[in-house]
């Protein structure tokens, strides 16, 4: 009998494990000493930062930071809770942000690239009616919902013939605009009431965006009153003539206004959700009383690191932007919600030690956002960063407004019962402004007075709103 030597005998995964490694070429192991492109990402990712966040001294130090991680996480990973602000709910969201480059992600000069049905919405539960529903605050002339006769006020109660979602993810896939397909939407002029019901169909188009969306001069009773919606702060694309057009708009509009000589001038914010700051900085110039222009309109504090900008930085209200346009204003009437922000409050706050106790706040307390953002990116990396560089103060040096501008006179248009085309003078939050000019009447009065009126409110919990998509984290400055 013959005997095997032990020594000799291999398991079977050992000798299969031979043959694969006698078989197979030898593979060249990276170079441990060559950096991942995470690595050289978030190096750069640092290295900005460093140099041009607002809280710069915050940002832990390089050997406590996982430079193997993805973009956003490392991103994330630099920021303080002074930046952003937290919920009732205790979660906090930040100013500063970070995103993937796209072609359409660049800084835009206006608002509309891409397809839109021309309207903006406050997405509801009506918790008496148990049914969700869209209330059109606004439509953009021209859009295709403007061409099928949408009107601010209308209540979207169907989409395509289904009850209008239960949630803002499905809603918003509903509402896609990426193709032209043609969407029917069910309306109702009247909530609950089928007798004011119709249906319009539209298929999303390009629409442009202008931001000056009413301007008129108001006669009510013996006084003439100038009215402007203006609803982002963006300078729009570039003319043949080298003028931005959204800027020019308003130089037009401003232009009409100072022939009209106004007794009062009434700013409507209460869509506005910020945008550029050398927008802000033209509009309060075109505001400003005379004996203000080339003083200071605001100030942007930096962290005062060695890069190109100083540690403060004055913006003035402009002779050389107003031309002959300036108003010269003495009082100055400002419409506001809960979604005035930015830039927004930058013109708030920037005219505020000119107009002091002249300059009037009608609406809700405003967002609170009193620092700046800039964009930064490399051809070399994937990503753009928008981090909080400075913050904003006025003439007098105050920022102190965190937590927004308290209105003089509190006024909600959820309130309303009829939403009147904005600049109608029976408009909810216009109509006891112009009383107020006219003939002295309180508008704590007239406010008081509509509600009475009004009857019964529907029981609105407000789930989204379709302006969010247009805000800034912070007012916009210019590189």
């Amino acid at each position: 009998m013959t005997k095997w030597n032990k020594k000799h005998v291999y398991p079977r995964p050992v000798l299969w494990a031979l043959f694969l490694l006698c078989s197979c070429e030898i593979q060249e192991l990276p170079d441990p000493s060559t950096p991942s492109e995470e690595q050289t990402t978030n190096e750069w990712i640092e290295q900005t930062m460093r140099l041009y966040y607002l809280w710069d001294d915050e940002i832990p130090e390089s050997k406590r930071l996982n430079f193997g991680q993805e973009a956003e996480p490392f991103f994330l990973s630099l920021l303080t809770r002074k930046d952003g602000k937290t919920d009732d709910d205790g979660t906090h969201y930040f100013y500063s942000s970070i995103n993937k480059k796209s072609p359409s992600s660049a800084t835009k000069s206006y608002l509309g690239e891409g397809n839109s049905f021309g309207f903006e919405f406050q997405y509801y539960y009506i918790q008496n009616l148990r049914i969700y529903a869209l209330l059109t605050l606004y439509v953009l002339p021209d859009s295709p919902a403007d061409k099928e006769g949408l009107k601010r006020g209308d209540w979207i109660v169907k989409i395509n013939n289904k009850a209008v979602p239960g949630d803002a993810q499905s809603l918003l896939k509903a509402l896609d605009t990426t193709s032209p397909v043609p969407v029917s939407f069910g309306i109702e002029r009247k909530l609950n009431d089928p007798s004011s019901a119709t249906t319009k169909t539209l298929t999303a188009a390009k629409v442009t965006d202008n931001p000056v969306f009413v301007n008129k001069v108001i006669a009510y009773g013996k006084k003439k009153v100038a009215y402007l919606a203006y609803n982002h702060f963006t300078a729009g694309p570039t003319e043949e003539s080298g003028d931005e057009l959204f800027n020019h708009t308003l130089r037009q509009a401003f232009r009409e206004f100072k022939k009209a000589s106004p007794d009062a001038f009434v700013l409507d914010l209460r869509y506005n959700g910020g945008g550029l700051v050398s927008c802000a900085q033209l509009l309060a110039t075109l505001l400003a009383p005379a004996s203000a222009l080339d003083d200071v309109f605001c100030k942007l504090t930096y962290n005062g690191q060695n890069n190109k900008y100083p540690k403060q930085q004055e913006l003035r209200l402009d002779t050389k932007l107003a031309g002959s346009d300036n108003l010269n204003l003495s009082t100055l009437f400002v419409i506001t919600s809960q979604r005035t922000a930015s830039a927004s409050e930058a013109v708030i706050n920037g005219l505020k030690p000119y107009l002091n106790a002249n300059l009037i706040i009608v609406g809700d307390t405003t967002e609170g956002k009193n620092v700046g953002s800039l964009t930064f990116d490399d051809d070399a990396y994937d990503w753009e960063l928008h981090p909080i560089v400075s913050r904003l103060s006025n003439k007098e040096g105050f920022s102190d407004y965190a937590n927004g501008f308290v209105p003089d006179v509190f006024c909600d248009e959820k309130k309303a019962v009829t939403y009147y085309d904005l600049g109608d003078e029976r408009e909810y939050m216009l109509e006891p402004i112009l009383k107020y000019i006219a003939d002295g009447t309180p508008i704590q009065e007239t406010v008081a007075a509509t509600l009475r009126s009004s009857g019964p409110l529907l029981e609105r919990i407000p789930v989204y709103n379709s302006l969010d998509r247009k805000k800034t984290n912070a007012v916009v400055l210019d590189r």
